[in-house]
């Protein structure tokens, strides 16, 4: 019974081998790019196979390293303001 819920922690969901997130971020921004370069410029599509074949490859490599990239991109989001400090002092600091 344990078993799917520590399987579920270790190993977060993946996309041909590379973090979930970053790889659906990868897909969503350079589609547009692709089918704006087709619409406007009658690019030919093989062309923007390789950017995004390279940047998969390269999400695959740094998942590797860093299983939980999904978990680390979510978790960006509140914090990307930075933080103010309760009390005047240099640098940041996240606890008073």
């Amino acid at each position: 019974m344990r078993e799917p819920i520590l399987k579920a922690i270790a190993m977060p969901p993946r996309i041909f081998w590379a973090p979930f997130l970053p790889a659906i971020i990868n897909l969503a921004l350079q589609f547009p790019f692709m089918f704006i370069g087709m619409g406007v410029f009658s690019m030919n599509p093989l062309i923007f196979v390789f950017p995004i074949v390279f940047a998969h490859v390269f999400l695959v490599i740094y998942g590797a390293r860093e299983p939980h990239l999904s978990s680390m991109v979510r978790a960006f989001g509140p914090m990307a303001g930075g933080s103010q400090n309760i009390y005047k002092s240099k640098g940041t600091k996240l606890a008073p």
